[in-house]
């Protein structure tokens, strides 16, 4: 109802200025993936809230994932790729992009501490990126199968199960952008930056990189038997069931 004295159009006028003043609607932002498997206790961190994750709970890109002692996590992202944490680890989804194609994925993860395993559904290539990066080193995916593990003195193991993974001391180079394949060497007693190596490590081939960011040759490494290493064989199984 109009107040007395008022047109009527000019109420509807008054009413349309406020219409287009009210702010609009916020997008809501896309899960990354979402927990599909959860022993123990984990939590996701995003901005002020934590809490803790139960099979169905959404991720998204920004939230940093933690499991407690005894734990294990696994999270499948849009694209039907799995990463899985172990116990007393902690990681952050720093970005997750999914277009159309596999050549519209980003992915990024960082580890800041403990073991991550990544099950990549799709070759990479082009302009896509799949990496979970560390302190000291950073693994990007031209494969399918591997594993991170980074320990509190900022050491870093990658582990290939099956295809490629590059890893670098800085952002992992992509072919198509001018970027080296093999690593270089500062001539003379230089020692080598974080910025000035890359590893391909092929399947069933680990690298180390020590504490102070420096690399040691790609080596053989054999696959766990008898319960000698509980996290590769569960991730194992878990990957055959798929």
């Amino acid at each position: 109802m109009t107040r007395p004295g008022r047109p009527a159009f000019l109420a509807a006028a008054v009413a349309g200025v406020a219409l287009l003043a009210a702010p609009a609607p916020a997008a809501v932002a896309r899960p990354a993936g979402s927990v599909t498997f959860v022993s123990g206790e984990a939590t996701r961190s995003a901005a002020w809230r934590t809490e803790r994750l139960a099979p169905g709970t959404p991720v998204f890109a920004g939230d940093a994932l933690e499991t407690r002692r005894r734990t294990r996590l696994e999270v499948r992202l849009a694209d039907e790729s799995v990463l899985r944490l172990g116990p007393l680890s902690r990681a952050v989804v720093e970005e997750a992009a999914f277009g159309s194609t596999p050549e519209d994925r980003k992915v990024s993860a960082k580890l800041v501490v403990g073991k991550i395993w990544a099950n990549v559904a799709k070759a990479v290539g082009g302009e896509a990126r799949f990496e979970v990066q560390t302190d000291n080193a950073v693994a990007g995916v031209r494969g399918t199968t591997f594993r991170v593990d980074a320990a509190k003195d900022r050491s870093v193991v990658v582990k290939v199960y099956s295809g490629t993974v590059a890893v670098a001391g800085g952002r992992v180079p992509r072919p198509g952008h001018g970027a080296p394949r093999e690593r270089r060497e500062v001539p003379g007693p230089e020692e080598v930056s974080r910025e000035q190596w890359e590893k391909l490590v092929g399947a069933m081939m680990q690298v180390k990189v020590s504490a102070a960011g420096v690399p040691a040759e790609p080596e053989r490494f054999a696959l766990s038997k008898a319960g000698r290493d509980e996290w590769e064989e569960w991730n194992r199984s878990r990957d055959a069931a798929r």
